[in-house]
């Protein structure tokens, strides 16, 4: 075979294999996550499920929040996201707004990531109970529909 026919072969192989590999490269970086991606993001309100979350050391949250390293107790108004917004940490001390559907809306900071490999919905802003409070929604609800955005 000439060159050309061996180059037009390995270009050929190598265009038929680019699709597999950068899906492999994506799968390794996700942690096999790839069923986890949250909804997108909207500039104009983001829909999201408003669960309750203990900050505070010895809380339900378990460790320290991933953000700083640190424990929020209460009255701290600080939220964990599911892990497709949480992004690997890029929100990371950000104020976003929550609003609730009674029009009541107040502002939390992004300290920790509700991991979406292990249990947390995917569209998750979970909350300390100062959050909810401000909203005025009934922590036994468990799960209360939100839009959220960054400030």
């Amino acid at each position: 075979m000439n060159k050309i026919g061996v180059f037009m072969l390995l270009f050929g192989l190598t265009i038929t294999h680019l699709p597999s590999l950068a899906n492999a490269k994506r799968k390794s970086k996700d942690h096999h996550h790839h069923h986890h991606h949250s909804p997108a993001y909207e500039p104009s309100g983001t829909h999201a499920i408003l669960t309750l979350n203990n900050f505070a050391r010895g809380g339900d949250g378990g460790g320290a929040s991933e953000c700083d390293g640190k424990f929020h107790p209460l009255p701290q108004r600080v939220v964990a996201l599911s892990s497709g917004w949480y992004s690997h940490g890029v929100r990371c001390g950000r104020m976003i707004k929550i609003k609730a559907r009674n029009g009541r809306s107040t502002v939390a900071k992004v300290v920790d990531e509700c991991d979406s490999r292990h249990g947390c919905k995917n569209n998750v802003v979970d909350a300390s109970e100062t959050v909810w409070k401000d909203l005025r929604l009934k922590t036994d609800d468990g799960e209360v529909p939100v839009t959220w955005i960054m400030l």
